[in-house]
This record gives structure tokens, C-alpha cells and sequence, in this order.
């Protein structure tokens, strides 16, 4: 699982310098063409989905890998912007079209981080409430002195707290992690 995260950042990373080199070529604002990227990147998601029609003739090692990307060609031309539509393909030759998704998440934060915002995520033993969710977004923002956009999770096996994790930080305040650390403390100490 961490392997493909890696791989997908790294992909991710590519079709970002691809996006902006194709809109400054174009004389295209950066950020327009990345949060254009980002949506057809989204489209060919939900299109390539396990189970769906696309997605399944795209994975099948029966059918010819020229055959494949024929059809990914002529499905993609005039509905996605270039850099989309080679970087679709890279993904087919190099049999990572499966990596999609994890892709598309990945580059989601690389568009966010353009735009200035940060991703945080918050897991807490319950769900927090509206004004506890503002009063903590309000809190993250003032600490990261960024925009910051919020996603709340309920993990029951912390017994009470929480936990945030923005980028590569994390501020734990779980029971789970507090009593954890009471008992390192306490073997600690000899009686």
C-alpha cells in the first residue's frame, strides 16, 4: 500500500510538471489548467472504475495492449485536454492504470497546496459536532497560518480525543495515546 502511495505521488508529481509546462506553452494560467487537469483526472475515475465497461476492457490482458490504447485514444480525443490524454496513456503502457484513484488523490493535494490550501484530518473517538469541527478548522488555521480543509473521521478505538494529521505532522490528544504513554512512564520508573 505504501509502495503504490509513493508510485502514485510520483505520478501525480509528473502530470503536474506536464500540466504546467503544456499551460505555459499555451500562455494558460497555471492553476486553471491544473484544477482543469484535476476534473477530467476525476472523470476518468468514476469512467474507469473496477466494474465498469471502460475499465474492464482496459484491463484485460486478452486484449491486445495496441487495441486498448487505440479505444483509450479515440474514447479520450476532444474530451480531455492533451496532457490528460497522453498521461492516460503512460498509465495504460506502463500497466498503472489501476493506480488511478491513488493518482487522482494525489494530485488533488498537489492542486490544494497551489491553491494555498492545506489537508487535515481529524479522527476522533465520536463524531464532532458542527461547532466543534469550526472552532477546531479555525484553530488548525491559525496554527498552519494556512487555508485548511477539514476531513473528520470516527475511529471508536481511541475511547475518547482525537487525533489531526496535517501533511506529515500529527497532534495527538487520544486516551488511547495519553494512557499509552502513562504506562511507558510508569514502567519506567522503578519501585
Amino acid at each position: 500500500m505504501i509502495k503504490d502511495a509513493s508510485v502514485a505521488a510520483r505520478y501525480a508529481r509528473a502530470l503536474q510538471i506536464l500540466t504546467e509546462r503544456q499551460a505555459a506553452k499555451a500562455g494558460q494560467p497555471p492553476l486553471t489548467a491544473l484544477e482543469t487537469s484535476l476534473a477530467e483526472l476525476h472523470g476518468l475515475v468514476t469512467l474507469l472504475a473496477p466494474g465498469t465497461r471502460a475499465g474492464r476492457f482496459l484491463l484485460d490482458p486478452q486484449i491486445s495492449p495496441a487495441d486498448r490504447r487505440k479505444v483509450l485514444e479515440q474514447g479520450l480525443t476532444g474530451k480531455v485536454s492533451p496532457g490528460v490524454r497522453v498521461f492516460a496513456d503512460l498509465l495504460l503502457r506502463k500497466k498503472r492504470l489501476v493506480l488511478i484513484g491513488a493518482i487522482a488523490h494525489e494530485f488533488q493535494v498537489i492542486v490544494e497546496r497551489v491553491q494555498g490550501l492545506e489537508r487535515a484530518t481529524v479522527v476522533s473517538a465520536v463524531a464532532l459536532t458542527d461547532a466543534e469541527r469550526k472552532r477546531l478548522h479555525g484553530e488548525l488555521e491559525r496554527y498552519t497560518r494556512k487555508k485548511i480543509v477539514l476531513d473528520a473521521q470516527v475511529d471508536a478505538a481511541l475511547v475518547g480525543g482525537a487525533y489531526v494529521r496535517i501533511g506529515d505532522r500529527v497532534i495527538d490528544r487520544s486516551i488511547k495515546n495519553l494512557l499509552a504513554s502513562l504506562a511507558h512512564q510508569l514502567y519506567e520508573v522503578s519501585v
